[in-house]
């Protein structure tokens, strides 16, 4: 039974849940998550041998996950978070801090320096422990009071302090009038290459909308007959819109911000004795490949990321995807690396794995990476600090600090190459080449399904001159990656932290828009369906009273369910409808390349449909100018015996279906219609008569 931190055990016999927060080569130091106390010990032995006896059991659900962008929280909730995150990084020394004495001697230290008492900082480390051990876990339970509010506060007059002295200026609380001119007027003074100042960009604003034309002079004055912002109400906007980071991208220049001004988090070379440091990476693969719902269409060379243990030289998570290099795909790529690979590989793939062939489900405490843009946005910046994962972006033209990952790409590809059809050769490109995008059998799921099994194969390789260390030695640990991760992990030196496939939904997986309408829940063109949508009656109040955006996350490698989010812990699987199953186990690029065909498609053939349209437009007028030179219009249509004549047109035109020679039918006329039909025609005559003598 292996023991990782972050696991949660609960005792059968009672509702008592305990949380390892440490483990070393003997103890197990855990806390009670329901009351929050200080960590205890257990000895491993004990653990271990109640897991097995089961009276305790393992915890999947952790109750005290919480999912939330920065930009969601009040700023109360902000100040505190980082107020107590200060407070937590400044004492959290281990093992210090799972000694009494000491820790008490770091509390006492930390009370005196952030002037708060110590009560204050053992509450901060308790609930620390008990709710997970990240920076979201210092949050404020404000969710669960209070009634948030829709909108800012409205103002009849200028708010602050009064003036003291009298001017001729009058002066009025911001509207949203004024916010649309101050937001222009930094946009377009300050914003700028040639960096003025606040007070230049304030100035142009007056200049420009809040001044007239003097006749006598002819320049521009202010106009005192209207309110005036004041400066403080022009920077305290500024100040309340704009981020300092996002100052300097737009003044400096992005690449002076990534030179001067970015967040430094540790370097390369952390931790390097241990497991725990993993470097991520992309190529494009060297294969081409065709779609999963149409074989005949080839969708192009796929994004391979690879993740590894730069300790254990264990490759840990692999995403094959159609998306270019971005955030959403680096999201992909770390969503399989903390995910279980043997249920991934079932959910995804549809393939089965030992539990013992890829256990590699845990998030490190630092993640290497290169200075790519998808790495550096502000979107991955707040994942791994919620996650509490150092970000360590190498400097420019330097692959060699993460080579391990780097060589991968080439190891893995050179060893397929032989074996797949569509793999792109030296001969590429070349005068006499093959053109292998014409060779192409394997769709993402294939092609993912074979670097799956070279991934375990290369997990269980022999490493030829690894430098094991002493304590590796002694232990006899056998030189295989998986085998170094597991024993990195059994000393639990790495720091490594396990979350359930819930957690690492909620802060993993990419957010995107649906929209409820009356066919579903429609999301990239696809719809999906969910029990409280259904008990609720989503979709009959959409079709009344019209559709609406709700927010939902994704997997990018399946299309086959969305998470609908209800709140910070909450959410619902929602399944494609039944009429829509053939997308299953479909990726999204590929549902978005196929709607992308369909389109030109239907663009490719406009112009012989409106050709055919024009068609039988022509031959429908043909066929009523035939009917009209047929009809002799001199004779009154008979109106008053449709129910007889119609009764003669069908057995004509049964007489005329059935007879061989298809003659027309002799039809035997009665007495009594002979006598209406020579009625008939001398009234006729009688009328002709009078218009020839008129």
């Amino acid at each position: 039974m292996q023991l990782a931190v972050n696991m949660l055990l609960k005792c059968s016999e009672s509702n008592l849940i305990e949380r390892i927060v440490w483990l070393d080569d003997q103890y197990c130091y855990v806390v009670n998550i329901n009351e929050a106390s200080f960590p205890y010990q257990l000895t491993l032995e004990e653990v271990i041998e109640s897991l097995q006896n089961e009276t305790k059991v393992i915890v999947e659900q952790d109750p005290f996950v919480i999912s939330v962008e920065d930009h969601e929280l009040t700023e109360a909730e902000l100040s505190k978070r980082e107020f107590a995150w200060a407070i937590i990084q400044s004492i959290y020394v281990i093992p210090a801090i799972f000694d009494s004495k000491l820790r008490a001697q770091l509390i006492k230290e930390a009370s005196e320096d952030f002037g708060v008492t110590k009560k204050t900082v053992r509450q901060y480390l308790k609930r620390y422990w008990a709710r997970g051990m990240t920076k979201n876990s210092l949050l404020p339970d404000y969710m669960n009071c209070g009634k948030t509010i829709s909108q800012e506060k409205s103002f009849t007059k200028k708010p602050g302090r009064p003036t003291i002295y009298d001017s001729a200026i009058k002066r009025a609380p911001v509207t949203e009038e004024w916010k649309k001119i101050f937001r222009g007027a930094l946009e377009k003074h300050y914003f700028i290459k040639s960096k003025p100042s606040l007070k230049y960009a304030y100035q142009q604003m007056l200049k420009e909308s809040f001044s007239k034309k003097d006749f006598q002079s002819g320049v521009k004055v202010l106009d005192l007959d209207n309110a005036i912002p004041t400066f403080d109400q022009f920077y305290y906007w500024y100040r309340k819109w704009y981020k300092a980071d996002y100052v300097v991208r737009k003044r400096e220049g992005q690449r002076e911000y990534l030179k001067n001004y970015r967040a430094i988090i540790g370097s390369a070379t952390e931790d390097a004795k241990s497991i725990g440091v993993f470097a991520i990476d992309a190529t494009i693969g060297d294969i081409y490949l065709v779609s999963t719902l149409d074989k005949n269409n080839v969708v192009g060379r796929p994004t391979i990321y690879l993740i590894v243990d730069i300790f254990s030289r264990a490759i840990v998570g692999v995403s094959v995807t159609l998306m270019n290099m971005s955030g959403e795909s680096v999201r992909v790529a770390l969503a399989n690396c903390f995910d279980n690979k043997q249920a991934f590989c079932k959910r995804v793939l549809n393939m089965d794995i030992g539990e013992g062939d890829w256990p590699m489900h845990y998030i490190p405490h630092t993640i290497l990476a290169d200075r790519g843009s998808e790495l550096i946005s502000d979107s991955l910046t707040s994942l791994t600090e919620n996650l509490n994962i150092k970000l360590s972006n190498i400097g420019p033209y330097r692959p060699e600090l993460k080579g391990i990952c780097e060589s991968y790409f080439g190891i893995l590809q050179q060893h397929l190459a032989p074996f797949l059809p569509g793999a792109v050769q030296k001969d590429f490109n070349k005068r006499g080449g093959k053109d292998y995008r014409k060779l192409a059998v394997l769709n993402i799921q294939q092609y993912t399904q074979i670097l799956v099994r070279c991934i375990i194969y290369y997990n269980h390789r022999y490493l030829e001159g690894y430098p094991l260390s002493k304590a590796m030695i002694e232990q006899n640990v056998f030189p295989t990656p998986i085998e170094i991760f597991k024993w990195g992990l059994s000393r639990g030196n790495g720091r490594l932290i396990q979350l359930s496939s819930e957690q690492i939904r909620s802060n993993v997986l990419p957010t995107g828009d649906a929209t409820v309408t009356a066919k579903g829940i429609r999301f990239a063109g696809l719809y999906y369906s969910s029990k409280q949508a259904l008990k609720e009656n989503w979709f009959s109040q959409a079709r009344i009273k019209g559709s609406y955006k709700i927010k939902i996350q994704y997997d990018p490698q399946d299309v086959s369910v969305i998470y609908l989010r209800h709140d910070r812990r909450n959410y619902e699987v929602c399944h494609l409808v039944e009429y829509q199953s053939m997308y299953k186990n479909v990726t999204l690029e590929e549902v978005r390349l196929l709607q992308l065909n369909r389109n030109q498609q239907q663009a490719d053939f406009e112009h012989v449909e409106l050709n055919y349209q024009i068609q039988l437009a022509q031959e429908i007028e043909a066929i009523v100018q035939q009917a009209k030179a047929e009809d002799d219009s001199s004779l009154p249509k008979d109106i008053k015996a449709i129910r007889h004549n119609r009764k003669m047109e069908k057995e004509l035109l049964i007489n005329s279906k059935y007879e061989p020679n298809n003659e027309p039918p002799v039809f035997h006329i009665t007495p009594i219609q002979k006598n209406k039909l020579s009625l008939f025609q001398a009234k006729q005559k009688e009328a002709l008569d009078d218009d020839y003598q008129t």
